[in-house]
């Protein structure tokens, strides 16, 4: 197992890349404490874990609440003692829209859920990471925080904000062991997709589970070839 040993927090694991990542991370070994707004898709999804002989632990929290945050991993800490992972995976379009069509609220909502709760999960547990001088921070952006794309303007405001973020945190913290990943992904055919994409169109996307490959790849590299300069462990990484 690749990642035997370590703890891995995963935002946004009632579903989509969050639940896959969580599912195959478990698999590979992780501990997996599973956080987001959904208690009861939490729960659903420890089930699973467990019935794979895995170990996981639900934890509601809310992204865009950094009390809620530090609770998260405050708990983490008290049940398992370390972090050693953190897969930002929460995020949401919520809105497709042209930009005058959208109010205060709705951008602060679309920046809140994309961006501030990266930087509220980042923020916590970065002190437990340089303590322990190692840990991997992957952050789920996307293609069109690279490009825009009409009338989804607020998401890529976050997601292009996102990729500053992650390669400025790569340098803050690769000196304490500490390496953070982008992964850049295209439309990702998800139960609840914002667009309705026809099925046949459906069935060209990448899943879930194609991420979540993505993701253990980047958390399960050996501590010999992180570093910034070799391209086996990339600051971001686009599929």
């Amino acid at each position: 197992m690749k990642l035997k040993g370590q703890v891995a927090i995963i935002t946004g694991a009632s579903s989509g890349v969050g639940y896959a990542a969580a599912r195959l991370l478990a698999r590979e070994g992780a501990t997996v404490v599973a956080a987001a707004r959904r208690r009861e898709r939490l729960e659903w999804l420890v089930g699973e874990i467990a019935a794979e002989g895995r170990q996981g632990i639900a934890v509601p929290a809310d992204v865009t609440d950094g009390v809620q945050v530090q609770r998260l991993v405050e708990q983490t800490l008290s049940l398992l003692g370390r972090v050693d992972i953190l897969v930002n995976s929460a995020g949401a379009v919520q809105k497709i829209a042209p930009l005058e069509q959208f109010s205060d609220a709705e951008w602060q909502a679309v920046l809140n859920t994309n961006l501030t709760g990266v930087f509220h999960t980042t923020r916590a547990v970065i002190p437990v990471m340089k303590q322990q001088r190692s840990g991997t921070i992957v952050n789920l952006g996307s293609r069109v925080g690279k490009v825009g794309v009409a009338n989804l303007a607020a998401f890529c405001a976050a997601k292009f904000a996102l990729n500053g973020l992650g390669q400025a945190l790569a340098q803050e913290l690769r000196p304490h062991n500490v390496y953070v990943t982008t992964i850049s992904s295209g439309m990702i055919n998800t139960d609840i997709h914002p667009l309705n994409p026809a099925e046949a169109f459906r069935r060209q996307l990448m899943t879930p589970e194609d991420v979540a490959q993505a993701i253990l790849w980047v958390c399960s590299l050996p501590p010999s070839l992180r570093v910034d300069e070799l391209p086996l462990m990339p600051r971001q990484v686009d599929l």
